[in-house]
């Protein structure tokens, strides 16, 4: 149990995930802690992309900048 902890807390799930996680895994409800990663999944991926958008605009930006530089 103590792998499955650290790997969530790795994973950036807190505290009320984790516990919640842990008793639906200790209690054989496979499916629903499996249910309750994935959720956390797509908010992280969410976040991802959120991330690189941001990274874009200030992309575009620099090179527009660059290409002012330039004139």
């Amino acid at each position: 149990m103590e792998d499955l902890i650290q790997n969530l807390k790795d994973a950036g799930c807190g505290a009320q995930t984790i516990e919640k996680v842990c008793r639906l895994y200790g209690n054989g409800q496979i499916q629903d802690a499996i249910k309750m990663l994935r959720k956390h999944r797509c908010s992280l991926m969410d976040s991802l992309h959120e991330s690189q958008w941001r990274v874009h605009c200030l992309d575009f930006l620099v090179w527009r900048m660059e290409k002012e530089k330039q004139l």
